[in-house]
Parts: structure tokens; sequence; C-alpha cells
């Protein structure tokens, strides 16, 4: 169920998708219990965590102050220990810390400089068997303007790195227009898989015995990749990875030794794309538009040969089940505008009638769901003028009057996202199915109280919100 768990300022709440920060503690006493790494402000990164069932979460506990408004990312090992890597506010420098784990708290140590010259951003960090640290990360030239994939290690949990704050570490790539990276321990390799120029998803290893880098292998040459590919390692030791295509969502798999075919995940170019096994089962999740700010997470999963047909994620965060259209003085008075309502065409969510949404006294419509939701995203082709409204739910024997948590909305701006309440936790207890036009849900009604001298017209109304940088833990 939806939890919020803190409403932030900075640009990249949850970061971009080669990167990570939500973690579920693997073992012991506290297993399972969560913590989220995130930037609260333009420069401060937090921590909260909750156990199960995830109701009840800490309040953000304060990490650095000194964070530039950048991806940072975090690695959890074995024993709950967080190791956080982030672009300094000022110098631009790499800077690591640890949160050691002990008796079920976090304790944040020593920060280290892994790189200190020039600009550095969008940082991967890992582990592998033998507990060396590697972090890479994009470095930008001023001189030569290229962005470079670089990377380094550390064998003393972070202390140093490489030969010390100077050492610019190896680069992997020969410098181009973009470059994001991601890191993956896949016995005995490090492998880092990047993009490069927009036009290339590759990667070079590292084996734990040797002492160089690998030869550039390319995974998929094509168009606008950029930060948005994300690898993860199965329970049997392969590597999937997903990523764009020219016009598709496209995903591979590598065994240590070949890589398989490409197979098609999602037609079309969807936001924010995740993949998480399931021991041996590729899950992929992703954020498909569906109109104006309104990006529903949906996921698929491979079966067999093939990904099934992706569903959506939350399903009190999708198109409306049902919308009615009641217009109190026409024959017809309800009209069933849930196809409509769920689309884009301009226009079209209206009474056939009154020829808009609402418009008088004692009109209004319905939004229904078989579950609680807590959001409104309602797109107009016409804003209301003059009139005002009144949002109700059903409380089992009676329509009851609320504010949204948002603020009061009579239909009078364009493009309104309509927060109901802080989150589903937050949703009245009280609130009851119903039946409406001879259909039982969870109903929103919005009632006219005083009537428009213009009408409302709707183009789409939803209970999708605007989700994007997905971050998701098995």
């Amino acid at each position: 169920m939806q939890k919020l768990i803190d409403t932030v300022s900075s640009y990249y709440a949850t970061g971009i998708q080669p990167q990570a920060k939500l973690f579920k503690v693997p073992s012991g006493q506290y297993r399972d219990r969560v913590v989220i790494i995130y930037p609260k402000t333009a420069n401060q990164l937090v921590y909260v965590w909750a156990d199960p069932p995830y109701q009840s979460w800490s309040d953000p506990q304060n990490l650095v102050t000194d964070s530039a408004d950048y991806p940072c990312s975090a690695y959890m090992d074995a024993n709950g220990n967080v190791y956080l890597v982030y672009t300094q506010q000022t110098t631009l420098a790499l800077l690591e810390l640890k949160m050691s784990f002990s008796s079920g708290s976090w304790s944040v140590g020593t920060v280290y400089t892994v790189y200190n010259a020039g600009e550095n951003y969008s940082p991967s960090i890992t582990k592998d068997s033998t507990d060396r640290l590697w972090i890479s990360w994009t470095y930008y030239d001023s001189v030569t303007e290229r962005y470079f994939v670089r990377v380094k290690s550390s064998t003393d949990d972070g202390a140093t790195w490489g030969s010390g704050p100077s050492d610019p570490g190896t680069a992997l790539t020969n410098g181009s227009a973009s470059c994001y990276s991601q890191l993956l321990f896949q016995s005995p390799y490090i492998h880092c898989f990047y993009s490069d120029d927009s036009t290339l998803l590759a990667y070079r290893s590292f084996e734990l015995s040797g002492s160089v880098w690998s030869s550039q292998q390319t995974v998929y040459s094509g168009s606008g990749i950029d930060d948005d590919f994300h690898a993860d390692l199965s329970s049997d030791q392969k590597v999937g990875i997903v990523f764009p295509g020219s016009s598709s969502l496209l995903y591979k798999e590598f065994d240590g030794t070949n890589w398989s075919g490409v197979f098609t995940v999602e037609e079309g170019l969807p936001a924010s794309p995740t993949i998480k096994f399931f021991d041996t089962r590729p899950f992929v999740f992703f954020a498909k538009n569906i109109g104006t700010g309104q990006n529903e997470i949906f996921y698929s999963y491979k079966e067999g040969t093939a990904f099934v047909t992706p569903a959506s994620f939350e399903k009190g965060q999708k198109s409306f089940e049902r919308v009615f259209c009641y217009d109190d003085s026409a024959t017809e008075k309800y009209a069933d505008l849930t196809t409509e309502a769920s689309d884009s065409t301009p226009a079209d969510v209206y009474h056939p009638t009154s020829n808009s949404l609402i418009k008088d006294a004692g009109d209004a419509f319905y939004m229904g769901m078989d579950r609680k939701f807590n959001l409104s995203k309602i797109v107009l082709a016409t804003a209301g003028i003059t009139g005002q409204v009144s949002w109700q739910y059903w409380n089992g024997e009676s329509w009851t009057n609320f504010t949204p948590n948002s603020g009061a909305y009579h239909l009078d701006s364009l493009d309104k996202t309509v927060i109901l309440w802080e989150d589903l936790y937050s949703a009245p207890s009280d609130w009851q199915p119903c039946p409406v036009n001879g259909v039982s849900k969870f109903w929103v009604r919005v009632l006219v109280t005083t009537g428009f001298t213009t009408p409302p017209v709707g183009t789409q109304i939803t209970a999708v919100p605007e989700a994007k940088y997905l971050n998701v833990i098995r």
C-alpha cells in the first residue's frame, strides 16, 4: 500500500536508474528492515527506515549537508552496512562514507574523498567477494568538454581509493557528449555497464585475480540510451539488463559466457525501467506516460521465451474503473465516461445533455475504484468559471464533505493533480463502497454547489501520478 515518506525540495529525489537508494537488511535480528537514502534538500542527504509492515517510518536522520543537487548512490552489504557516494556541493569532488549497522542502528562514519579534481557525477558503488569496494562515475573534462566513465576501488573499507584522492582512477571510455554507468558483481568479475554518447550500451569487466579491465563489449547499439538502463543479478548468477531500443523497451541476459538475444518488454519507450530478479525470473518495472503529467507504473516478467503483457503495478494508481457524469436536469441523468476519461483525447469528457463535465447546482461527476485511492489527475479542455464544488466520499450512510489534502479545487484550472489524502494510510477509515448508477465502488463525488457561468469540459480524469525514478527491492 502506498505510504508518503517525505516531501523534498531536491531535483532528484530517488535518483537515476543505474543507481540504488532503497535497501532491505538481508539477515539477522533486523532482517527485512528497509532503509531509504534520499536528498531532502538540494544539499542535505538523509535516511529513514521502517520494519514490516512498513506503515510507521522513522524521522529523517541526517547524513551530510554538503551534497550537490545531483544523484547520489549507495550499496548495502551482507551485514546491513551501507556505503554512500555523492558529489560534493562546491567542489564537485566525489565523496564516500560508510553507515555502519549494529544493534539495529546505523552510525554515520567519516567522509572520505574518492577523487578531488574536475567535475564528478552520477556514481555507482558495489562490493566484490573479497570485500573490495568499487565506484564508477561520470567525469567531466572541462578542457575537452567531454564526459568519461571512470572507476576506482578501495581495499580498506573506503578509507583510501586507488592511491589517494588525486588518483583519477581508470577511464573506461574515450570521452563523449554523455555517459552513465552501473557496477555489478558477477563472480569472479566486476562488470561496469555504461551508456556512451546516447548511442551505445556496453560493458568492461575486471577479473578479481587480474589487474586490468577487459576491452569494451557491446550490449546494444541504438539511439537515446542515456541513464535509462538498469542491470541486476539472478540467484543463479545471470545478468539481466533492461534498456531502450529505438521504439521499445528491450531486455538481454548474460550467463557469464554468452549473451541472449533481444527480448521486447514493452512497445513504446517508457520512463525509468528497472529490473529485479525474483530467484531466476526477471521482473521489469517501468513508468508509462498515459497523458499530461501521468506516468503509470507497470510491470512485466519473463515467462518462457517472452515477457508477459505488462500489468498496472499499483491498483489504486491507474485509470479509474468507472467515471460517471451526472446531469441533474437531464432525462438520462448518468453518462458513463469511463473510456473517455482514461485517454487523452481532447474535450471528450462531458455529459451529452449539458455538453459539459458539470454545470449547474446538483450536477456531479463520480470517480470509482474497487479499492481506495488517494489522488485524481484532472486535465480539462475548458476550465470552469465562478462555479463551486464539494468533494465527497461515502461513509456508509451518507456523502461526507472533505477538503483535498492538496487544497480546494473548483475545476478552475486546466491541469490539476488533486491529492485527496496524504497517502492511502490516511484515507478515511469510514470510506465505504456504495452503488452509483448500479455500480458498487469506492467513489469520490465532485458535486456542484454553485453553478458555473462557463462550465468545465474534461479531457482526461485518472488516478495516475507522475511517477519516475523508480527504485525496487525484493
